[in-house]
């Protein structure tokens, strides 16, 4: 009789930290979905800021900047994007 009652309350305790666990890998998905959302948002941004005032731009700098998923970083290239006078300016050469 109080084996069963720990094995039931121990099924509790272990249902309720299972769909804790679930609640919490869900919610920390859900952040990380957004951020990379918004890091492809900006890079996207940054490609057609220098597409519009340079025209097409090679391959492997669109590579690059897409490659780029650090929020910061991206919002100083989004600047440098507006503001550049070439892309040697923008990439630095």
């Amino acid at each position: 009789m109080l084996a069963q009652k720990i094995e039931r309350k121990y099924a509790e305790v272990e249902a309720k930290s299972e769909a804790k666990g679930k609640a919490e890998g869900k919610a920390e998905g859900k952040a990380e979905g957004k951020a990379e959302g918004k890091a492809e948002g900006k890079a996207e941004s940054i490609v057609r800021v220098l597409s519009a005032r340079f025209g097409p731009l090679d391959p492997s700098l669109e590579e690059s900047i897409r490659g780029i998923s650090d929020p910061a970083r991206l919002d100083e290239l989004v600047v440098r994007a507006a503001t550049c006078a070439s892309l040697d300016e923008f990439t630095g050469r």
